[in-house]
C-alpha cells in the first residue's frame, strides 16, 4: 500500500528570500529611516497576514491569502514606524509579484523525487491559491498537477482549521492511498501550528525547523518527526517506509 507525504507550501517547500530582496530594492534606504530591515518588515507583515487570515476565516469572511497581504502590507509599514505615503502602490505591486516568484527550499525536488522512487505519492496543502502553487512547483521544475494540489480557497476555510486536513485526508482516501488510520499518511511542515491540525486529522506529522527554528513543544506537543534539512526529511521518511 502506498505511502503518501502531504506538504504545506508557503515557507516549507518555497523560501521567502524574493520578496525580502524586493522589499530591500523598493524600500531599503527607507527602512534605515525606521531602525528595521526588509527581513524584520516582511515577517512583521507576513506572521500578521496569516492571523488576519485565519481570523478572517474563522468569522466567516474568507478572503484568499494573497489578497489579504497586499491590502495590509502598508499597514504594516506603518507598524514599524514608516509612514503610508513612503509606500507607492508600485512598492506593493512589485513586492506581491516578488512573492509570487518563490523560489524552492534546498533539496526541495530531491526529496519528491526520492519519496516517488520509493513508491510514495506527494502532495500540497496550501493556503495559498492554486494557480501560484502550481506556478511555484512548475517553476521550480518539479511535476505536480491539479490533483496533488489543494488550495484553501476550494473550501474557503483557512489552516489550521481542522476541515482542510480532514478535505486532504478524504482526498487522499478517494485516491486509493488506504485510510486516514493506517499510519502510512504524513503530514509536512515548517509550522508547528500547521501540524496541531494535521495530528488531529490522523496524519503523522513531520517538522522542518528552518523557519520556526523551535518546534515549542510545551506548546505544540510531540510531532513523530523532526528534520533540519529536505535531505534530512527525505532520508528519516525513507526509514519508515
Amino acid at each position: 500500500m502506498a505511502q503518501s507525504a502531504s506538504f504545506d507550501v508557503i515557507g516549507t517547500c518555497f523560501d521567502f528570500n524574493v520578496p525580502i530582496e524586493a522589499i530591500h530594492t523598493r524600500l531599503g534606504p527607507k527602512l534605515s529611516t525606521a531602525n528595521t530591515d526588509p527581513k524584520t518588515l516582511f515577517f512583521s507583515w507576513f506572521y500578521a497576514a496569516q492571523r488576519d487570515f485565519t481570523y478572517v476565516s474563522l468569522a466567516g469572511a474568507y478572503k484568499p491569502i494573497a489578497e489579504i497581504l497586499r491590502l495590509t502590507f502598508k499597514r504594516a509599514c506603518r507598524i514599524v514606524d514608516l509612514p503610508a505615503d513612503a509606500v507607492s502602490d508600485e512598492d506593493v505591486a512589485a513586492i506581491m509579484k516578488a512573492f509570487k516568484a518563490m523560489t524552492p527550499r534546498e533539496g526541495l525536488k530531491e526529496c519528491f523525487d526520492g519519496l516517488r522512487e520509493v513508491g510514495w505519492d506527494v502532495y500540497g496543502v496550501t493556503n495559498g491559491g492554486l494557480e501560484t502553487s502550481l506556478a511555484y512547483y512548475h517553476n521550480a521544475g518539479i511535476d505536480l498537477d491539479e490533483k496533488h494540489l489543494l488550495s484553501c480557497d476550494y473550501l474557503q476555510i483557512a489552516k489550521p482549521d481542522v476541515k482542510v486536513y480532514e478535505n486532504a485526508q478524504n482526498h487522499l482516501s478517494k485516491q486509493g492511498l488506504g485510510t486516514k488510520d493506517d499510519g502510512r499518511r504524513w503530514f509536512v511542515a515548517a509550522h508547528a501550528w500547521d501540524l496541531i491540525s494535521a495530528r488531529k486529522a490522523g496524519f503523522k506529522t513531520a517538522y522542518l525547523d528552518f523557519e520556526e527554528h523551535d518546534p515549542v513543544t510545551e506548546v505544540f506537543g510531540e510531532f513523530d518527526l523532526y528534520a533540519d534539512s529536505m535531505e534530512d526529511l527525505l532520508g528519516k521518511l525513507k526509514q519508515v517506509s
